[in-house]
């Protein structure tokens, strides 16, 4: 290990999101090895912002739309923090942070998330994509993707050299802690019975995630398992139109919505299966934290899922939009506790052999040192 280094990191904000728990795992694992970490969040600190323990938490206070006046602050406030290297996350953050850090000579390391341009509904929108990408990667001397799937968008779409882009898969701590509470008061706090199956899912409730899809894929479970129960850990925009549809698919008094939980893993653990039902993903935290917890998977095969999701051996995947596909993998897993053992099991083992939190700090590390020692622009 080296000398300490100062790192800045750089998102929209600290708001609930799996993203946001990511860039929270990497400010703790940098704290914890001795570094100096501080968060630059472009609009507001967000919900989360408390969470940053150990380390300064700056928001520059942007308001929504492109404010290109805010590079200005951004330099400002990275000449006060004076970091070794920039991380930001996203390319809005990048937009505004990567210029910034430039002009002051301060290398930037970026990680793009998400697949944008498999969520453009226009030639126009990905246009105006495509020239944002370009405009704010010339800041960015290492490119990062979390999936291979998104590595090839940005490369396709020719809004990065191939050669600048390296895949760094996302990763959480191995073990989630003490003090999780016994699963058994977890369901009684819940009113569900000990001996119903619980079918969960972790994420903001917003339209590209489709919770919609797995409410009416649970509906059509009940022929079989009439005990069934959905617990959605999470909250956002739609959650109004999905209590709704839980109440025209029946579904009401077997449905939950806990809005955010500081502690997703305290929920996990009352799952018979985890669901994924998104129509667009990069790679998502909350498959990890399922993995990790031994819950049987069973997801929409988009975004870099199945690149890393052996179907059905670390879970079983499904086309995405379609809640008869998306029942029957949930079906089976509810059906075979023998399939949903060995796929839990194998799920368990994919994450520890490849995308722990350790693991992804010390890429991100070895980037931020040779970005460090290379020779920085005026």
């Amino acid at each position: 290990m080296g000398s300490p280094l100062h790192t800045v990191h750089g998102v929209l904000s600290l708001d609930v999101g799996g993203l946001e728990r990511l860039v929270l795992g990497l400010v703790r694992h940098g704290v914890q090895a001795g570094h100096r970490v501080s968060v630059v969040c472009v609009e507001a600190p967000g919900q989360l912002a408390a969470e940053a323990a150990g380390a300064a938490v700056v928001s520059l206070d942007k308001p929504p739309g492109r404010q290109q006046a805010f590079v200005a602050r951004a330099a400002e406030t990275l000449s006060r923090l004076r970091p070794d290297v920039v991380h930001t996350h996203q390319i809005g953050a990048a937009w505004y942070l990567g210029p910034a850090a430039r002009s002051l000579g301060i290398p930037v390391v970026h990680t793009e998330h998400g697949n944008h341009f498999a969520r453009l509904g226009s030639r126009l929108a990905a246009l105006k994509a495509r020239l944002v990408f370009r405009s704010a990667a010339r800041s960015v001397d290492r490119f990062c993707c979390v999936s291979d799937e998104i590595a090839a968008a940005v490369t396709r779409w020719r809004t990065v050299p191939r050669g600048k882009v390296l895949v760094v898969p996302n990763g959480i701590p191995l073990d989630p802690g003490p003090g999780l509470p016994d699963p058994a008061a977890v369901r009684a706090s819940l009113g569900i019975p000990a001996d119903a199956p619980v079918v969960g899912t972790v994420g903001r409730l917003v339209e590209v995630k489709r919770q919609d899809l797995l409410i009416r894929a649970v509906a059509r479970l009940r022929a079989g398992f009439p005990g069934v129960h959905l617990v959605l850990v999470g909250d956002g925009p739609e959650r109004g139109r999905l209590e709704a549809v839980a109440r025209e698919a029946g579904l009401a008094d077997q449905t939950h919505f806990l809005g955010y939980h500081p502690r997703p893993e305290a929920v996990l653990g009352i799952m018979t299966a985890f669901a994924l039902t998104s129509r667009s993903e990069g790679f998502p935290v909350s498959l990890l934290e399922a993995w990790r917890a031994g819950v049987p998977v069973a997801s929409a095969a988009v975004g870099g899922i199945p690149a890393v999701v052996s179907d059905g051996v670390s879970g079983l995947l499904f086309p995405p939009g379609d809640d008869a596909a998306a029942a029957a993998a949930l079906a089976r897993l509810l059906g075979d506790p023998a399939l949903a053992g060995r796929v839990g099991r194998a799920g368990r083992q994919t994450f520890e052999a490849n995308y722990t939190l350790d693991r992804m700090a010390a890429t991100y590390e070895e980037l931020y040192r040779e970005r460090e020692a290379a020779p920085r622009a005026g």
